[in-house]
This record gives C-alpha cells, structure tokens and sequence, in this order.
C-alpha cells in the first residue's frame, strides 16, 4: 500500500475499530457494506450491489423493507454513502471484481461482515469501552471478529490494485452480509457469483485446534474439514388455556408437548456415519400459574457432518414435534429459518496455504487441520466451486482473545490484522503472479 507496515497496522486498526463502533448485526449491513464499497471505488475497483450481489428472498430472518429502510437510514445518518446505500436496496454487502487484464484463473476471497444482535459489553474492563469504540448500536455487537475480516478484506484490496500489472486472471473480493444465521452466502451463490471461480479462501480469527483449544496468536490453521449441515427450526405449539382444577379437562397443553418434544429431540440416536447434534436452546409456554398453557415456543437446530447425518436427524426432529403435537391434542407450526451445508477443505488449498504462511514471520506455529467448531455458510460457497472443479479452504487465523465467541465482551488480537492480509496477499501472488 505504499506505506510501512506500521502504518499499515495503523490504517486496518482504524478500520476494524470504526466497524467495531458502528456494528451491525445480519441483514442491517448498510453502513459496514456501505464504507467497504466507497473504498473500494476508491481504489478503482468495480462493485456488485443489491441484486447485482445476491438473488432477494434467499435469506433467513430477512426484516421487511420497512425495517431495512430504517435502517438505511440510520447507516446514512452514521456517515455512510447516501447513493451506495440506495443502490443496495435494502441487501447489504457488496463484492468487488478485480479483472487484470490479462488471462488466468478466478480466485474469490470472502470477508464476512455481520455482527451479532445485541448490546456489547459496557464494563470499564472491556477495551472496547475503555478505549472509545464500543458499538453505539445495542443491536450490535462484533463479538465474532467480523470487523476484523472486513479491514483484512479492505487491505488486500489496496495490495492487489497497488501490484495489479504484476497479475493475471480475475479476483473477486466478496464481502458478504448475514453470516450469522441469515443465510447470507445463499443468494450470492444463486446469483453465480462463484460458478467460474476455482480458487476459494475463506478466514476467520481464532477458530481451534485439534486439540480442542483455541488458535492464538502466532498460530495458523490451514483449513478445516467438519463444516457441519446445520439445518434451525423455529416451533409454535397452540392449545386451548383452561383452569387446571376448575375444568382441566377442557385445556389442551401446550407446554406439555413441548417439553416432550425437546426430550424427544435430546435424545435422537446418534448416527454411524458421522457426527450428530441437536439441541433445543429456547422454550416458552403458558401464560400464568393457574392455566393449561395454550401455547409453547421453540427454537431448535440439528446439524450433521454430512448431508446424510442432517437429514436424518432433520426427519427424526420434525417426526418428534408432530408426534408431540398429537400426543397432547395441539395445533404446531414448523418454520425453517436457517441452513448451511456440510463441507471440507482441499487437500491442495491447505498445502498453499500453509506455503504461504511461511512467508509471513508473524504465524510461528502452522498447523494443517483444525476445527471451524460449528457452522459457517462459507461453506455454501465452498462446496459451489468444488462443484464446478475448483478447490478452496478456510483458514483459522489465530488471535488470543479474552472471552469465548459470542461474549458481548469479545475482543481479539488486533496484531493479526497486517500478518492476515499478507497471507491472503501470499495467496493471491502465488496464484495470480505472473
């Protein structure tokens, strides 16, 4: 970038702590999505936008156009673009395209860019408070290290457009919306933006090692093989309230199938051809004491290491909650709000990887094989450019942090930010060098 790495550091700390600041959780994006494309038009980079991004109506949890209105209204107020948030029309994210000029492959490098929905930690322990950049919005909360992938993604840019003549073939900088969740990869993938791609690169700070800890600083991961199926339910159960001594036989209970629904849903039989997990993680019932509870709520996921294992344990979730709405006489609703595909790294993207870290002194330890830990719908787009014949990973780029994922008072590392983008840069050099 013409600078020092210092000021390099400086520059993506900025970055990150700016996102950080002004967080933003899935399908919100405006703001984020807005300054990553004001950037790279900066920079001479083409952009995608809105539908020229992502197919509409491939998202979970998608708020209507009212809601997402607002919202960019609010990014607008926070300083974002007016005409780049308009062009989004209410689908945030955006992905530059970088053509060359001259012939050879197409790599995509993914960013994602979401927060979580929920207030951040406002403890004078937490550096985010103590040193100014707390999120201002109590709808979001970085605790993933998404605003650290987004300034990675942002450096890269400005790397590959300063040594753009020294290149060749295609790269496409995809900063994606709605990674937590929201099925944000879905409608990228629908578009086509990945059908010709035949290098993928995905990250993510921390992730864990084989040994079941998590990847610190100077620690790399070359890639993960146990993307999990994830495949999130919402249910509602409707019965009748009744008094439960006055006339209990009148009532139908809810709450009573519930809970022999998620005992149910607790204790499907794992499977022999891979890993299996399924958990109910909310449950609402009833409306007072002394009534038959008429009504129950339920959010559920079952994911599996493979299309197979998922579906098995999608068909054995959704056989229990019928059977439970039968058992006790009640009405249900079942509403799919959520999916990922299973997946796994190549062989061959590792080995790259893993070359390339040796180029960056920072990544003192490299270990080939660790654990994404769950779901991440990069693996939507992983397993469409192996459909078409391509290769790609995702890597774990390690940086110690003080609390788990998902903590309102997460933070991380922020020295990881400059090493990550020289190896994304490693990446594309090797790749695309002339």
């Amino acid at each position: 970038m013409g600078e020092n790495r210092a000021e390099i550091q400086r520059r993506m700390t900025e970055w990150r702590r700016d996102f950080h600041k002004y967080a933003e959780s899935k399908w919100t994006e405006f703001r984020t999505a807005g300054k990553i494309a004001e950037y790279l038009t900066e920079l001479g980079i083409p952009v995608l936008l809105g539908e020229e991004l992502m197919e509409p109506d491939m998202g979970f949890g998608v708020p209507d156009m009212a809601v997402r209105r607002a919202e960019m209204e609010r990014a607008i107020r926070q300083g974002a673009d007016p005409d780049l948030v308009e062009k989004m029309n209410g689908l945030p994210g955006v992905a530059g395209i970088i053509d060359t000029g001259g012939e050879g492959p197409v790599t995509a490098l993914r960013f994602d860019i979401d927060a979580l929905p929920f207030a951040e930690n406002d403890s004078p322990t937490h550096r985010p408070e103590r040193e100014g950049f707390r999120s201002c919005n109590e709808t979001g909360c970085h605790a993933c290290g998404h605003d650290g992938h987004a300034a990675i993604g942002m450096a890269v840019a400005a790397w590959i457009m300063e040594h753009k003549e020294e290149l060749c073939g295609t790269i496409k900088l995809i900063f994606q919306p709605a990674e937590e969740g929201g099925g944000g990869a879905r409608g990228i993938v629908a578009r086509g933006l990945l059908d010709d791609v035949e290098y993928f690169f995905a990250g993510h700070v921390g992730l864990t090692r084989p040994d079941g800890l998590p990847v610190e600083s100077h620690q790399l991961v070359g890639g993960v093989r146990d993307f999990l199926d994830s495949r999130r339910y919402n249910v509602r159960y409707t019965g009748i309230a009744a008094h439960p001594c006055g006339d209990p036989q009148k009532g139908k209970n809810a709450l009573l199938a519930a809970s022999t629904a998620a005992l149910g849903i607790h204790s499907i039989a794992p499977h022999s051809q891979g890993m299996f997990r399924a958990n109910v993680g909310i449950l609402r019932c009833g409306i007072s004491r002394n009534t038959i509870a008429p009504n129950a709520y339920m959010e559920v996921e079952v994911r599996g290491e493979n299309d197979v294992v998922a579906e098995y344990g999608e068909e054995r979730m959704l056989q229990i909650v019928k059977s439970a709405a039968g058992l006790y006489d009640v009405e249900y609703e079942i509403e799919l709000v959520g999916k990922t595909t299973s997946g796994a790294a190549d062989d061959e993207a590792i080995a790259l990887v893993m070359d390339c870290a040796k180029e960056v002194p920072w990544f003192e330890e490299l270990i080939p094989i660790g654990s994404v830990g769950g779901s991440d719908d990069a693996s939507d787009m992983l397993r469409r450019v192996q459909e078409h014949g391509g290769i790609g990973t995702y890597i774990g780029l390690g940086a110690t942090f003080p609390t788990s994922f998902h903590d309102p008072a997460f933070d991380f590392d922020e020295e990881v930010l400059l090493p990550s983008a020289e190896l994304f840069e490693n990446i594309v050099k090797r790749i695309h060098g002339k």
